[in-house]
């Protein structure tokens, strides 16, 4: 009798990765995204070029993860190739990006759910942050759909897995009937009338501005390939050297899908009337070109197709924040408390926990906190990609005895190009008048962030050699 198969499959590792970079922007505001690229062709333009200039940071984890299969990912890889003290810098901002986007889903889902049952927002707001109303609807709302999150997870990754491959297929089959019925309405002038059109507020003022402008966003849009590292040492019936093609494929059909979006919404409607539309963007463009009962059928089926996309991106960020957590705890990065695991169900307990505590903030905390959490998003992942890079051309000099189901092609030629591509796109990030600049409340909370990471590290100092 064959021994059955336990731990996560190929498919769950793409799943938990294509979840985690596709959450409900493309559906929800597709509307700023158009802002934010004026206009549908530099959008597609911007994503398309962040899907080539992602690539060699992408084998770069496909070399890793597969040679070095523990949690915690690029801080695991730091450990290795550096020592404790870069293993604390991956760990900490990757793990501030991580932990930004679990409260980010936790304030996004009431946004979704609002739109079917407008009644939550009823009533006296119970107080106002940074301009957006807070009801006691939306909190409860909030945090009874963090616990879901919570639960589902609780008795080991592997039924979290199942859920994010659950939510995936949903997503796929919701967004492709989206795709189908607005290419049906096609009429590429929709796309040159104008090609690109200036955007108040936003920081561009021609076409390739446009494009940068989507590029600098573009690491919190595809930031999740590097989720499936987080957990590599559940996958142990996975092929090694898959591992490393499942990260490429992630991140390339991640691009197709943006490309697709861009393109089929484009070409179905004058794009400068889908900017103005009201969220959820494609379900009322969908509307819009459908009047009647299709209409209403196809509004709901977008708008269920992106309540599946934000929960498979929140569930799979909340297992890779809490595998993060843990990574950072082995590596000696954090105390050793932080790597207890559940005794039956093996999952990363206390880190979970304090994630789940943070999630709960969320809700209380509003909307009004989203644009920052992005910009903290995009700063630590950049940040945390360069290292894992980096890692690569450390390692190959320093052991090149350590054996590696997938090895990059091309010598040091990706890597090199990785770090590279991280440092311009970093440059992007904090630098005022970049098309990307992340702005003055993004530059304070990561130097608030910044410090306080000085302030951890010299206090647990002597743990951390």
């Amino acid at each position: 009798m064959n021994k059955k198969k336990s731990g996560l499959s190929l498919f769950d590792l793409f799943s938990m990765g294509f979840g985690a970079i596709i959450g409900v922007g493309w559906s929800a505001t597709l509307n700023n995204l158009l802002r934010n690229g004026g206009g549908p062709l530099p959008a597609i333009l911007g994503f398309s070029a962040a899907t080539i200039l992602f690539i060699p940071i992408a084998l770069c984890f496909a070399e890793l993860a597969p040679a070095i299969p523990e949690a915690g990912g690029v801080i695991a890889y730091a450990k290795k190739a550096f020592n404790s003290k870069i293993a604390f810098i991956a760990g900490w901002f990757i793990a501030m990006a991580y932990i930004s986007i679990v409260p980010w889903e936790a304030i996004a889902i009431n946004d979704i759910v609002c739109y079917l049952i407008p009644s939550i927002r009823e009533g006296e707001p119970l107080y106002t942050i940074m301009g957006e109303n807070l009801y006691p609807g939306t909190i409860a709302m909030g945090i009874a759909m963090s616990f879901l999150v919570i639960i589902i997870n609780w008795r080991g990754i592997e039924k979290g897995a199942k859920f994010q491959s659950f939510m995936i297929l949903f997503m796929l089959a919701g967004s492709a009937i989206c795709v189908f019925f607005t290419l049906i309405k096609a009429d590429f002038s929709n796309l040159v009338t104008p090609a690109y059109a200036p955007m108040e507020g936003k920081n561009h003022f021609s076409f390739l501005t446009g494009a940068l402008a989507m590029l600098g966003l573009a690491p919190s849009y595809y930031a999740g390939f590097d989720t499936i590292p987080q957990s590599v040492d559940s996958a142990k019936d996975v092929p090694k050297k898959s591992l490393g093609k499942i990260i490429i494929i992630t991140l390339i059909s991640a691009g197709l899908f943006y490309a697709m979006i861009f393109l089929s919404a484009g070409v179905s409607y004058p794009w400068l009337d889908i900017v103005e539309m009201d969220r959820p963007v494609l379900s009322n463009l969908l509307r819009t070109l459908y009047p009647g009962v299709l209409g209403e059928i196809l509004w709901y089926i977008c708008i269920i197709a992106t309540l599946a996309g934000l929960f498979s991106t929140w569930n799979g960020f909340y297992i890779a924040s809490g595998k993060a957590l843990q990574g950072m705890a082995k590596a000696g990065a954090l105390p050793a408390v932080f790597a207890k695991e559940h005794a039956k169900y093996k999952t990363p307990v206390v880190a979970n926990t304090f994630v789940s505590v943070i999630m709960m903030l969320g809700p209380f905390l509003g909307a009004g906190v989203l644009d920052i959490m992005s910009i903290l998003e995009s700063a630590g992942f950049i940040l945390g990609w360069g290292i894992a890079c980096l890692a690569v051309i450390k390692l190959r000099k320093a052991h090149p005895e350590m054996e590696r189901p997938y090895k990059i092609p091309g010598k040091l030629l990706f890597p090199i190009l990785g770090v590279i591509i991280s440092i311009i796109m970093f440059i992007n990030c904090i630098v005022p008048g970049m098309p990307g600049y992340m702005g003055t409340a993004g530059v304070i909370a990561f130097v608030i962030w910044s410090l306080l990471g000085i302030i951890f590290y010299n206090v647990n100092k002597r743990k951390l050699q």
